[in-house]
């Protein structure tokens, strides 16, 4: 039964601490810390079926990367993934009847 109990406390708190380390803020001061700090700026969006404004933002001068989410409900925006060498994908072996799917 302890055992149970231990891992149910775990399960419980590993996703609130996950979420306590992800970066939030207003999209302003998300944006301009990218810009100031990684030299970031955004390269693509989209909207999720719920609402969700997805961002994907790279640097000229490096290979860094990072995906921010901004919320609707709340208009909080949070950076959910970042890294370094985002490569943009050469299309142009995709059949060209294909690539309007």
């Amino acid at each position: 039964m302890k055992k149970i109990l231990l891992m149910a406390a775990i399960l419980i708190l590993v996703p609130a601490t996950a979420l306590a380390q992800t970066p939030c803020g207003t999209r302003i001061d998300i944006l301009s810390h990218l810009r100031a700090k990684f030299k970031e700026i955004p390269t693509a969006v989209s909207i999720t079926n719920t609402g969700i404004l997805i961002e994907l933002f790279e640097s000229n001068k490096t290979t860094g990367w990072t995906i921010v989410t901004t919320y609707p409900s709340t208009q909080m925006s949070c950076v959910v993934f970042a890294g370094n060498h985002w490569k943009k994908l050469n299309t142009d072996w995709i059949p060209f009847n294909e690539r309007n799917l």
